[in-house]
């Protein structure tokens, strides 16, 4: 019988890539998303709000009803909130968190019942976290901490259950997708909220700065749900899957470098 997976945040970018990576593979996958899945989309879609405590009781009924159970769940699902800590609202806060963590989490809890049918060793989960899981920048603090807290989720979950169930933490480094289209909506009115404050320069040029890189330096998304898909199909998966040149070597030069320098270095990038 074929693999079952369920995909989250299957409407674009890692989780869309990933989806049809699987189901190119012979895999039955579940997309979920709060915004439609391309209609193009192979797979069984599924428009649902992870925060939804009855839509995902109702989901996993359905599965277990239409396909017996889940070999794989990918927590893709986030959205990066952004502008400086100073002018974030506390709502802005917590749906960061809503989405990119607690909602990671009611998924992880209600599938992990149906990963166990698996025979032992072969179900997998998969959290999509971030190199901002592992250090921080300037003017995304709420972003910085939801992925600090999935790293933790990630690591957490692994000592609990990962003697029988691979877990594997995804830390991707810029990826060229739509999440900087998606950020620019998260903002709402940051922009007009730090005019005449010192933050508005930076703010200014963070987007135009982040997505510039992104399309000089950042990985395709294909290129990196194919790199997903090696790790949760290899026979002895990665713990960490770190994604990306710039993931990797900012994450040494933060572990190497004293932290003043760090710091300089950041704020001088940022023009801080």
């Amino acid at each position: 019988m074929a693999k079952v997976a369920l995909v989250t945040g299957a409407a674009g970018g890692i989780g869309l890539l990933t989806a049809k990576t699987l189901i190119a593979d012979g895999y039955t996958v579940w997309c979920v998303d709060r915004a439609p899945v391309p209609g193009d989309l192979k797979g069984i879609s599924v428009q649902l709000d992870l925060n939804d405590d009855a839509g995902i009781v109702a989901l996993c009924e359905r599965i277990v009803a239409e396909t017996g159970g889940v070999d794989v769940i990918v927590n893709n699902a986030g959205y990066g909130q952004m502008g400086p800590l100073e002018a974030l609202r506390p709502e802005e806060l917590r749906l960061q968190f809503e989405t990119n963590v607690i909602g990671l989490q009611l998924a992880t809890n209600a599938f992990l019942p149906l990963i166990r049918r698996c025979p032992e060793g072969e179900g997998r989960i998969v959290h999509i976290a971030s190199v901002l899981g592992r250090l921080s920048i300037p003017m995304a603090g709420a972003y910085n901490a939801s992925k600090h807290a999935v790293v933790a989720l990630a690591e957490t979950l692994r000592l609990e259950i990962g003697s029988t169930i691979p877990v594997i933490l995804v830390e991707p480094g810029s990826i060229q997708s739509e999440f900087r289209a998606t950020l620019k909506r998260a903002w709402g009115d940051m922009p007009q909220r730090v005019i005449g404050t010192a933050y508005q320069a930076t703010v200014d040029r963070y987007a135009n700065k982040r997505e510039d890189f992104s399309k000089a330096h950042g990985m395709s998304a294909e290129e990196c749900a194919k790199k997903i898909f090696s790790a949760m199909n290899a026979e002895y998966p990665p713990r960490r899957l770190v994604i990306g040149a710039d993931s990797w070597w900012a994450q040494l030069a933060h572990k190497l470098m004293p932290a003043p320098i760090w710091e300089y270095a950041v704020r001088k990038s940022f023009k801080i």
